[in-house]
């Protein structure tokens, strides 16, 4: 399965020197992670006046607890990534707002 982090295109070179994918400002309790049909709804959200990235990932290679669950009552559920991160391994492609 393959799941979706929207990160700054500073945080990728970031993550670039590291083993791991930096984590948002939105990541402090858990990795914040979508699903492809849900990756449009986040960018309009949270990225839309700033510049981003779309990371896939391979799901089966996340380090923590992947759990699917809704921010708020009643809302979409997500997944959340607990006591772990993002291997750079995981990372089977990477998409920009311009392809």
């Amino acid at each position: 399965m393959y799941l979706y982090k929207i990160i700054s295109p500073e945080q990728w070179q970031h993550s670039q020197l590291q083993a791991s994918v930096e984590p948002t400002e939105l990541d402090h309790d858990f990795i914040h992670l979508a699903q492809e049909h849900q990756v449009d709804g986040v960018i309009k959200k949270f990225w839309k006046d700033t510049p981003y990235l779309i990371l896939t990932l391979d799901s089966s290679l996340l380090n923590g607890k992947l759990v699917l669950e809704s921010n708020r009552p009643g809302g979409d559920r997500y997944y959340h990534l607990y006591n772990g991160s993002i291997p750079i391994s995981s990372v089977v492609a990477i998409a920009s707002p311009s392809t």
